[in-house]
């Protein structure tokens, strides 16, 4: 696969350096025009100021740019797009976390300090609300606030979130919705979605995956840029649920929230005042350029400056403007990928929603690339202040563009919606593409296995580093009790099964050969952290997680390692056995890796409910592991050998 990988950058390596040479003619002719123009404004007739004759070099001048402007997005095109190249093959090859998971990690994190902050506010108004209202509501927040430190610790046992995750993994996005959709999919996931869900998104995956014209037009866009700080900690406060939804979402709340029906923008009075004194100024100036009269547009000027005064005073305002720019920047951030969508035909019967959004992209689509270059002409800082100050040119586009986005915000949050599930397929599709070994994973029914998968292989390691092994957690087990030596791979053995099954509970492809299951809600106790804000050791952190997980309804699917491991070792196994007896006889099913042999006579209670498997270390000298899960308990350990090796003293 590398090899292949590095085929496409040679290629696109050699077009762009083509391209840039086109670039560089380009900009010399470019140059060389807009010089000449500016000098024919003078020679024409020594002595005056002609501006006319210039015009057909100004023509050349913009036609040039126009150019220029599209080289430049090719030439960047390639550059994305050997980016994209560069980064699947980091992660083919070894790959040591991304940056593009930190945000959710952060506030999967800070879940339960939003939960808490909402929960301040509440308190606040319970002095006007009766009693049993009161009690209904610390109750709502009890179980908000439960919930999403649950949800926090499943993202950090099975590496779901963060710098080193599998959002970090799967996110080579192009757009911030899509971010947030793919985000939002892992959480959902945790709670296992419906079935008929997962076959379409899935179908829709696969349909992706093999369009690597698409996938080759998606990817050349630069990636949207990261959000800044101060955004990051607003959209925190609105809660772990509402950071987790695509852009419309955020928006229609804001709308919900303001009770506004329409966005703030120019009103027509001002527009029509600006448009007439643009006019005025345009007739003045050819009239005195060709027929040699007196420069009125001058005493336009005046007029037109308090006029722009007033627009960037009362509707220039940015908080006024708030939901205006919020829909302006998801426009203009999913625009270039609708252009690229434009006209493509999807065949896939999958994609049939795809197609739909196609189809009346042809019809819809025009205004919106037409309003947003007339927009874009203002961006620039200098042509904003020129042409506000000579023709009231921002003026005019602001206006036209808050009637644009008036009339048609309910089709542009549909698109932005549409655009964010296709940029989270399209990563989960590029995963598909590029992982060995890679299967569709089949979902079954309540009469089949929980779990079965053959080569299972871990979604973050790379080929040469990720050993497979086979699963088959049958119908009637319920308890995986998995013994080893120390660094044998028992807790990356539950990471392997936990994150492939939220790969499939996704509706994305595995990595394995084969894999069925059953959609089933996780609930995980591994990476217990101590919490010296609420004065909450270890063990009573790990006593809380294990309550939670108790307290969840079946079916479910565990993961635990290592339970209680901060306390002795008597107490230890009889409140291990009774947890687990407890989980065995309500239905749950799951896995436990654990170094207590005593918790292995659950399956002299349990029989066939429990089964025993275990790591080992290869034979030979030296510690070396096959990282191979093999049945029955283990036979010795590791831990003082690693500890020699090591040099401590024992």
């Amino acid at each position: 696969m590398p090899a292949r990988i590095q085929k496409a950058i040679r290629r696109l390596t050699d077009h762009q350096k083509k391209i840039q040479g086109r670039f560089r003619l380009i900009s010399i002719f470019r140059t060389a025009t807009f010089f000449l123009s500016a000098i024919s404004i003078f020679v024409f007739v020594p002595g005056e100021v002609h501006l006319l004759p210039s015009l057909p070099g100004w023509v050349l001048f913009l036609l040039l740019v126009r150019i220029h402007g599209r080289l430049r997005r090719k030439s960047n095109g390639c550059q994305n797009r050997i980016q994209f190249y560069l980064a699947w093959e980091n992660r083919l090859v070894r790959w040591t976390g991304s940056e593009k998971g930190d945000l959710s990690h952060s506030e999967g994190r800070s879940a339960g300090s939003n939960t808490s902050t909402v929960t301040e506010s509440e308190a606040s108004q319970s002095d006007m609300a009766d009693s049993r209202a009161e009690e209904s509501n610390q109750t709502l927040q009890s179980a908000t606030e439960s919930e999403a430190e649950e949800l926090a610790q499943v993202n950090r046992d099975l590496l779901l979130t963060g710098s080193y995750s599998l959002l970090g993994f799967l996110n080579l996005g192009r757009l911030g919705g899509g971010s947030r959709t793919l985000h939002r999919w892992i959480q959902e996931a945790v709670d296992g979605p419906p079935g008929p869900i997962l076959r379409e998104r899935q179908a829709r995956m696969a349909g992706l995956s093999s369009l690597q014209v698409l996938q080759g037009r998606w990817f050349s866009h630069a990636p949207s840029p990261e959000e800044p700080a101060s955004a990051i900690r607003e959209e925190r406060q609105r809660g772990a649920m509402e950071s987790m939804a695509p852009a419309s979402f955020l928006y229609r709340q804001s709308r919900s929230r303001t009770n506004e029906d329409r966005l703030p923008g120019v009103p027509d009075w001002l527009a029509l005042v600006a448009a007439t004194l643009a006019i005025f100024s345009l007739v003045a100036f050819f009239s005195h350029e060709i027929l040699g009269t007196r420069a009125y547009h001058f005493l336009t000027f005046p007029a037109q400056w308090i006029f722009f005064g007033i627009y960037l005073l009362f509707f220039r305002n940015p908080r006024a403007r708030k939901r205006f720019d919020e829909l302006l920047a998801g426009l203009d951030e999913t625009l270039p990928l609708l252009k690229e969508l434009k006209g493509f035909r999807f065949h896939n019967p999958a994609l049939a929603e795809e197609n739909t959004l196609n189809q009346q992209l042809k019809h819809q689509l025009r205004e919106a690339i037409f309003q947003d270059s007339v927009y874009s002409l203002f961006r620039n800082p200098l042509a904003f202040a020129m042409g506000g100050l000579i023709f009231s040119g921002p003026v005019l586009a602001d206006w036209s563009m808050g009637r644009f986005l008036n009339r048609s915000q309910q089709q542009i949050e549909h698109w932005l919606d549409q655009f964010a599930q296709l940029d989270a397929l399209f990563c989960m599709a590029a995963h598909f593409r590029f992982s060995s070994p890679r299967c569709l994973p089949e979902i079954v029914g309540e009469e089949f296995p929980l779990i079965s998968a053959r080569d299972l292989h871990h979604p973050l390691l790379a080929g040469s580093e990720s050993v497979g092994n086979d699963v088959d957690f049958r119908k009637e087990d319920r308890l995986w009790i998995i013994t080893g030596s120390n660094m044998g791979g028992k807790s990356t053995f539950l990471r392997t099964l936990g994150m492939n099954l939220i790969l499939a509970q996704m509706g994305g492809g595995v990595r394995a050969r084969e894999f069925r299951f059953r959609s089933t809600p996780l609930a995980t106790s591994m990476q217990i952290q101590d919490n010296l804000a609420r004065s909450e050791s270890l063990f009573y952190a790990e006593v809380r997680s294990l309550k939670r997980l108790l307290d969840r309804p079946v079916p479910l699917v565990f993961f635990l390692d290592e339970m209680l491991k901060g306390t002795n070792q008597k107490d230890r196994s009889f409140a291990c056995k009774r947890i687990l007896s407890y989980l065995i006889e309500n239905g749950a099913s799951g896995f436990l890796t654990t170094h207590d042999m005593e918790l292995t006579s659950l399956k002299e209670d349990y029989g066939e409910k429990v089964q025993l498997y275990h790591f080992r270390e290869s034979p030979g000298e030296g510690l070396k592991f096959d990282f191979k899960l093999h049945p029955g308990s283990v036979e010795g350990t590791t831990a003082l050998a690693i500890l020699r090796k090591e040099g401590l003293p024992v």
